[in-house]
């Protein structure tokens, strides 16, 4: 067993979104960095409750298009648009995405006459002269009506060549992200020729491609391929294990994301259905980029863990008391609970976790050898139950419930023991008192008499705002339990 479980890590594979969020038609703006973690590229789950992780001060306060990449230094730089427009972009680095630092304007435009803009910088590092080529789309003159994209190269971000131009096919360019692939350099770029010249330009804007030898190019666009109407902000994702590319892009009008796959950037599939895909609300304009299951883990510790308890131990403990707000109380979507089990008994009925009651709320416990969830919204009541045998008495052993817009999975050890799906996705605020080890009141479950204590020792009781994955479930679980 543990052979297989240091296979599945080695194979497993952890992604970043960072995000600022509008609605539809740039309403609503909260224009600052947030982030979203996924498994696979398509489905992104929200952390910091979609709020921001980091507010920008530089220019007025504005983060709009971050873009985030590791350097050759193994740090992480960020670029991204500032306020007010003009010829500078905004820049800061980090050692762990948690804390940013040496937050700066770069002028990079500053010796190009009547820059009106710098939008939507980007990064790649040139493997052959070690240096970062930063590129971003500009408009000179009177007004935005002449975007075209402008590259520098730095080696320190402190100092960076004279600002050229990069890319121009001979109409209106924003919104450049490169890869390489099979030795050859990619560039996805929306064409916004229509918003300005409508009549020269009848077809709505949407993103192309274009592909270079070199990564300074000259690049060239490759025919027979678009994205939808209406789309921008296109950005490459890589999912090493499927060998696959993903393209992801905005409908930025729409308030929505669209998603592409491809094997060689050349032939790519109809756009993903969207069951089948998951994009934080509001978010806009995204950077997706792999991360280490250890920068995920501080991540998920900082941005989604709602309340730890690792103390053992031997008695029901009470969380929460009557009330209307706090993580055992507020309505929620997504929801993870873990903790490590060391049963005495596997008989009878044993609550581990309580919260809510028969109308909202969710529940986990031992019920004659078996492992059971529940959740409720609206009276409304879902259960998934594991098979007996998942479960040993008198060992250490790690169990999770979790529930995702409807769908609730438990775990045993690592391994998903039982789901169900509900008609519901959210589960409303509730009042009742809660807490771990025992009932406090009327559970989810719909049973009230007595304490249903369980017999034995808890620790590492964990609950995350965000629905865990198969892999984040085993990636937590200490080596010695596996």
């Amino acid at each position: 067993m543990k052979e297989n479980h240091v296979e599945q890590q080695a194979e497993q594979q952890a992604y970043l979104m960072g995000y600022f969020r509008s609605g539809p038609g740039q309403t609503h703006k909260v224009e600052q960095l947030h982030y979203a973690y996924s498994r696979d590229g398509r489905r992104w789950y929200e952390l910091n409750g979609n709020k921001p992780v980091w507010a920008a001060s530089v220019g007025e306060g504005i983060l709009r298009d971050p873009f985030i990449g590791r350097g050759a230094d193994g740090k992480w730089h960020m670029v991204y648009t500032i306020r007010p427009k003009g010829p500078s972009i905004g820049y800061a680095v980090s050692d762990d995405l948690i804390h940013w630092t040496d937050e700066r304007v770069l002028p990079l435009m500053r010796n190009v006459p009547d820059t009106v803009n710098s939008w939507a910088p980007e990064f790649s590092c040139d493997a052959a002269t070690g240096e970062y080529l930063v590129y971003w789309a500009s408009s000179t003159g009177k007004d935005l009506s002449n975007s075209k994209h402008y590259a520098a190269r730095t080696r320190d971000w402190m100092t960076f060549s004279p600002a050229e131009l990069f890319f121009d096919p001979g109409f209106q360019t924003i919104d450049a992200s490169i890869a390489e692939h099979g030795g050859r350099f990619y560039m996805a770029v929306k064409d916004e020729s229509h918003v300005y010249e409508p009549a020269r330009f009848p077809h709505a804007p949407m993103n192309f491609l274009a592909a270079a030898d070199r990564l300074e190019g000259p690049y060239e666009p490759v025919p027979g391929f678009r994205t939808p109407d209406y789309t921008e902000a296109p950005e490459f994702l890589w999912i090493e294990r499927e060998g696959k590319w993903l393209l992801l892009y905005d409908y930025w009008a729409y308030g929505k994301f669209g998603m592409m796959e491809s094997t060689d950037m050349i032939r790519w599939s109809e756009e993903l259905e969207e069951s089948k895909t998951r994009i934080p609300y509001r978010a806009r304009h995204a950077t997706v980029f792999p991360i280490s299951e250890g920068e995920l883990r501080l991540l998920l510790e900082r941005y989604a863990l709602q309340a730890r308890y690792p103390t053992t131990t031997y008695a029901p403990v009470r969380v929460s008391t009557w009330g209307s707000s706090g993580f055992q109380h507020d309505e929620f979507t997504l929801r993870t609970v873990a903790l490590q089990i060391r049963p005495d008994s596997l008989q009878g009925t044993q609550v581990l976790y309580d919260e809510g009651d028969t109308e909202n709320g969710l529940a986990l416990r031992l019920r004659d050898g078996r492992l059971e969830g529940v959740v409720r919204s609206h009276g409304g009541q879902l259960i998934a139950a594991g098979e007996a045998g998942a479960l040993s008495v008198g060992q250490w052993q790690h169990v999770a419930l979790v529930f995702e817009e409807g769908q609730l999975r438990l775990y045993a050890g690592g391994a998903m023991v039982a789901e169900a799906k509900a008609s519901f996705v959210m589960v409303r605020a509730h009042e009742h008192p809660g807490g771990y080890g025992g009932r406090f009141g009327q559970d989810a479950f719909g049973d009230s008499e007595g304490k249903a204590a369980f017999g034995g020792a808890i620790r590492d009781v964990r609950v995350y705002a965000v629905s865990l994955q198969a892999e984040d479930i085993l990636a937590m679980i200490p080596e010695v339990l596996r």
